[in-house]
C-alpha cells in the first residue's frame, strides 16, 4: 500500500472514530452516574477496604475474573471521587468497540458506508444500557470486544493460508483464555475454536487438528486457574444462584428464542428486564420492526441466491456463515442457562449479527452484479434508517429497568450531598425523611467512601425521621443536612434551608465577618439548647477606668459591665431555641471615627458570640 493510500485510510478511520464519539455522546445524552449503586457500590467497597492483591486476585469466591479485576482496579483508581466520569469513560470504550466493528466490516465487505452504518447501529442499540451506565459495564464491554476479535480471528484463520492463518488461530486461542478471565460466560467459545479447524478441512481439505492443542491448552489453563482460585470449575449463575441448581431445558429453550427475537428488534422479556414489553410498543413501531425484519429476510434471500449460483465458492460461503452462526448460537446458549435473560447478554450476539450481515453483503458484492448489489445496498440502507426510531423509543423506557430506580436514587443522593456540600459532608449528620434503607449500616458505611480524599475523614451519620420537626432546629454552625425522599420520582430533596436558622443576625452595628461592633449595635441571636449566651468582648484601647458595656433586650436591662481589663466575658441566661434581640451600647470607642466609620457610630469592641 502506498504512503498516500495509508494516509487516506488513517483519515478514514479517524473520521469514523470522530463520528462514533459524537453519535455515542448524543444517543446517550441524559445518562449519568454520580453515585454508586448495587453491584457497583459493593465493587467500590471491596476496592476501598481490601488490599490490591485481594481485590485483583480473590480466592475462594464464586467467580474469578482476573483480567476484569485488573481493568476495574485501574479504572476506579484513576477516577477516584469523580464518579461522573464513569459514563463518558464507558461511552468512549464503546465508541472504540464501534471502530473495531467498523474495521471488521470494512475488511469483510470492503464498503466503508456499510462499515460506518454497522458501527452506528452498534452504538444505537438499546442493548447497551448496562455497558454505558454501570461500572460493571466495563466487564461486559471488554468481554464483548474480545469475543468479536476471536470471531474475526477464526474467520481470518478459515480464509487464510500459511503462517498468517496459523497466527490468527493462535491469537484466537490465547484471546479465548483472556475473555474467560473477564467473564466465564464465554467459556462456550471453545466450540467455535474447535469448529474453525473442522470447517478448515471441509473448506480446503487441510487437516490442521494439531492446532486444537493450543485451544485445549488455553482451556486447560483457564480451568486450572479457576480450580486453584475457587476450588471448582463450574460457573456460578445469576443473582447468587448456581447454574447446576437452576438450569431448566424448557426455560433455556424459551430464553434462546427470546435472544433471537431481541436481535430482530422485538422486546421479548418482562418490563423490568427490557424497559417496555412488546405489547406496549406503539403499533406503528411494531409494524416498523416487522418491516425491518422483512427487509432483512429479502437481503438474506438475495445473498443465498447469489451465493448458491457461485458453485466454486459455495462451500466457502457456507463454512463462513456456519462459523458465525455457531458463534451466535454459543453466545445465545450461554445467556440462556440461568434464571433470567438480560438484554446486556444479547449485545454480543447482535454485534456478531452485524458482522454476518457484512459477510452476506460481500457475497452479493462478489458475484451478484450491479442490480443485486444495488438492491442489497438499498436493503441495508432501509434497515439502518428503520431501526433508528425503534431504538430511540426503547431507550426512552430505560426507567422501567430493574436497577434504574435505585441508580437514579443513588445519583440524586450523591447530587444533594457531595454535589452540594463537597467535603463538608464528612463528619456531618444526615436526616432522611420518608425512606429507610434496607441495609442501612452497609449503605452508610459504603456510599460516601468513594468521595473521600483522606481515610481520616469521618463518614456521615444517617438518621431516619418521620417529620421535619424531628430535625429542627439547625443553625448555620451545625453540620446537619435534612433530605426528603421523593420515591415517586426517585430523588432526594434537600430541605435543610427550610429548617436552618442563622445563629447571629445583624440588625445594625455588628460586622460578623471580622467581629467588630459599633458603640451602638442591635443583633438577633438564636439561643440554642443550653439556655446561656456567652459574649466575649475585646477592647483594644487604653483604659481610663470608666468604660462600660450595657446589654439590654426590649428596653429591659440585662447586664451592665465595667471594664477592668481589655477582655470581658458575659454569661447571660436566655430562653432556649428561640431568637432574642440584644441592644449593646458602649460609652467608648476603640477606632478613631476619622480613620474608619462603618455605621452611624464608631467601632468600639471586637465580639465573639456563642449560644449552644
Amino acid at each position: 500500500m502506498e504512503k498516500q493510500e495509508r494516509r487516506f485510510l488513517w483519515m478514514e478511520y479517524l473520521l469514523a472514530l470522530g463520528v462514533f464519539l459524537l453519535f455515542a455522546f448524543w444517543v446517550n445524552h441524559g445518562l449519568k452516574t454520580t453515585g454508586y449503586y448495587g453491584d457497583d457500590l459493593y465493587l467500590w467497597y471491596c476496592f476501598d477496604t481490601e488490599p490490591a492483591k485481594d481485590f485483583i486476585l480473590p480466592m475462594g469466591g464464586t467467580k474469578f475474573r482476573l483480567i476484569h479485576n485488573i481493568l476495574c482496579y485501574l479504572q476506579l483508581l484513576l477516577m477516584g471521587p469523580d464518579i461522573w466520569l464513569m459514563v463518558p469513560f464507558n461511552i468512549v470504550v464503546n465508541a472504540l468497540i464501534a471502530l473495531t466493528v467498523f474495521h471488521f466490516v470494512r475488511k469483510l465487505a470492503d464498503c466503508p458506508y456499510l462499515a460506518g452504518a454497522c458501527g452506528l447501529a452498534y452504538l444505537l442499540s438499546h442493548l447497551s444500557y448496562y455497558q454505558i451506565t454501570q461500572g460493571y459495564g466495563l466487564m461486559e464491554s471488554a468481554a464483548l470486544w474480545l469475543a468479536l476479535v476471536i470471531l474475526y480471528e477464526m474467520y481470518r484463520y478459515l480464509n487464510g493460508d500459511g503462517k498468517g492463518s496459523r497466527r490468527a488461530y493462535l491469537a484466537g486461542a490465547w484471546l479465548y483464555l483472556a475473555v474467560c478471565l473477564i467473564h466465564e460466560r464465554y467459556m462456550v467459545l471453545l466450540a467455535v475454536l474447535v469448529l474453525a479447524v473442522v470447517l478448515k478441512q471441509v473448506m480446503t481439505g487441510k487437516k490442521e487438528y494439531r492446532l486444537l492443542g493450543w485451544a485445549f491448552l488455553s482451556f486447560a489453563i483457564m480451568m486450572g486457574i479457576r480450580f486453584w482460585a475457587m476450588g471448582t470449575i463450574i460457573p456460578a449463575g445469576t443473582g447468587g444462584t448456581e447454574v447446576t441448581d437452576t438450569f431448566s431445558i424448557k426455560e433455556a429453550f424459551g430464553y434462546a428464542i427470546d435472544n433471537v427475537l431481541y436481535v430482530f428488534g422485538i422486546n421479548a422479556g418482562p418490563i423490568h428486564l427490557d424497559g417496555v414489553e412488546w405489547q406496549e410498543v406503539p403499533r406503528i413501531l411494531r409494524l416498523t420492526v416487522y418491516l425491518t425484519d422483512a427487509v432483512l429476510a429479502v437481503f438474506v434471500a438475495l445473498a443465498a441466491a447469489v451465493g448458491w449460483r457461485q458453485k466454486e465458492r459455495r462451500k466457502e460461503y457456507l463454512c463462513n456463515v456456519v462459523l458465525m452462526l455457531v458463534f451466535m448460537a454459543m453466545c445465545i446458549g450461554a445467556a440462556s442457562v440461568t434464571i433470567r435473560l438480560e438484554m446486556r447478554w444479547v449485545y454480543v450476539t447482535y454485534s456478531a449479527a452485524l458482522l454476518l450481515m457484512a459477510y452476506l453483503y460481500s457475497i452479493i458484492r462478489a458475484g451478484g452484479g450491479k442490480l443485486p448489489l444495488r438492491a442489497a445496498f438499498a436493503a441495508m440502507a432501509c434497515y439502518f434508517v428503520l431501526i433508528l426510531p425503534v431504538e430511540l423509543f426503547y431507550r426512552d423506557h430505560y426507567d422501567h429497568l430493574y436497577f434504574w430506580n435505585g441508580q437514579a436514587q443513588a445519583n440524586s443522593l450523591a447530587d444533594v450531598t457531595w454535589g452540594v456540600y463537597g467535603e463538608e459532608i464528612f463528619g456531618s449528620e444526615i436526616y432522611v425523611i420518608g425512606d429507610e434503607w434496607k441495609d442501612c449500616e452497609y449503605q452508610v458505611d459504603a456510599f460516601w467512601r468513594p468521595y473521600r480524599t483522606d481515610e481520616s475523614q469521618v463518614l456521615p451519620e444517617v438518621t431516619f425521621i418521620d417529620s421535619l420537626g424531628e430535625a429542627w432546629p439547625i443553625t448555620d454552625r451545625d453540620k446537619k443536612i435534612v433530605l426528603k425522599a421523593d420515591l415517586e420520582h426517585n430523588r432526594y430533596v434537600d430541605v435543610t434551608s427550610m429548617l436552618k436558622v442563622k445563629k447571629f443576625q445583624n440588625v445594625y452595628g455588628y460586622y460578623e465577618h471580622d467581629g467588630w461592633m459599633d458603640q451602638k449595635a442591635k443583633i438577633r441571636v438564636f439561643t440554642g439548647t443550653s439556655g446561656q449566651l456567652r459574649m466575649s468582648f475585646y477592647a483594644p484601647l487604653e483604659l481610663k477606668g470608666n468604660e462600660t458595656i450595657t446589654v439590654s433586650s426590649g428596653g429591659r436591662l440585662i447586664q451592665e459591665f465595667h471594664l477592668t481589663d481589655h477582655w470581658a466575658d458575659l454569661l447571660i441566661p436566655v430562653m432556649k431555641n428561640q431568637y432574642v434581640e440584644l441592644d449593646v451600647e458602649c460609652n467608648f470607642y476603640s477606632v478613631d471615627p476619622e480613620q474608619e466609620l462603618r455605621g452611624e457610630t464608631p467601632m468600639a469592641v471586637n465580639v465573639v458570640l456563642s449560644a449552644e
